[in-house]
């Protein structure tokens, strides 16, 4: 792996619609294969960016931005949002919900993830560490 792969920085805005969380999976996919990163690795790291952008979407109503950076022993995954609400954390949705589960697999499968306040609004981060 060369060290401008080790060091890869991408970003995508999306706009606040559904179809952002599945153009938001492709582009984590699409990173991490030119990164070379391990396929396990990839599709987690897909799937929080699905959970967290469709939290934007849908909760937030808002557009996102999603940051990845790559340092070259794990992937570190932003999500910004221009809705200053933080999100529910640690609750129990009933076994019928349709919805709330998104940080509780946030918190359960990255290695380090947490939120910031930025302005007007905030950014979920997550970790995942290459082993």
């Amino acid at each position: 792996m060369s060290d401008e792969q080790l060091d890869a920085a991408a970003a995508l805005h999306l706009p606040p619609e559904p179809a952002s969380a599945a153009r938001a999976r492709r582009f984590i996919v699409d990173l991490c294969k030119a990164t070379q990163m391990p396929a396990e690795l990839c599709d987690t790291a897909a799937l929080l960016v699905s959970e967290l952008v469709t939290n934007a979407v849908i909760h937030g109503k808002t557009s996102a931005t999603i940051e990845v950076h790559r340092p070259p022993d794990s992937l570190r995954v932003s999500v910004r949002d221009d809705n200053p609400v933080l999100p529910a954390v640690g609750t129990n949705p009933t076994l019928t919900a349709e919805s709330g589960r998104g940080m509780q697999i946030v918190s359960v499968l990255a290695d380090a993830w947490g939120v910031e306040r930025l302005g007007e609004g905030k950014a979920i981060w997550f970790e995942l560490r290459v082993r």
